[in-house]
């Protein structure tokens, strides 16, 4: 059985500071991605809006987030948890006067779908 430590993990920065980690990874099947992400007012949800070709629960350790998934916003606060839809379009904006903390944990992508191949 594999064990990680999100704060011994290695990551690394993020545009307009913050953090990202892949924190365990189970082959091809699973991974489990912590985020840290500071307070920006001026950002909106909207803001590097992409698309998650893959399904994924977001769970809220500390803060409170705006989440528009598909054109629908919903506010998590810290010990919320969401479910992210296959192919849907995310934009997240920190709404918490600190940054906040999430754990991501996604399937990986199918590699035998061209659309949806990674590099890793």
């Amino acid at each position: 059985m594999e064990i990680a430590n999100v704060y011994t993990a290695q990551g690394e920065p993020l545009p307009g500071g913050g953090e990202h980690k892949t924190v365990l990874k189970s082959g091809d099947r699973l991974r489990c991605l912590y985020y840290k992400v500071p307070y920006r007012p001026e950002k909106d949800a909207m803001d590097g809006v992409h698309p998650h070709p893959v399904e994924g629960v977001i769970f809220v350790i500390d803060g409170e987030v705006e989440v528009n998934v598909a054109g629908e916003s919903t506010i998590l606060k810290k010990g919320d948890a969401m479910l992210v839809p296959v192919d849907a379009v995310m934009g997240t904006k920190v709404l918490s006067s600190m940054s906040a903390e999430t754990f991501i944990v996604t399937t990986l992508p199918n590699t035998s779908h061209e659309s949806h191949k990674t590099e890793e």
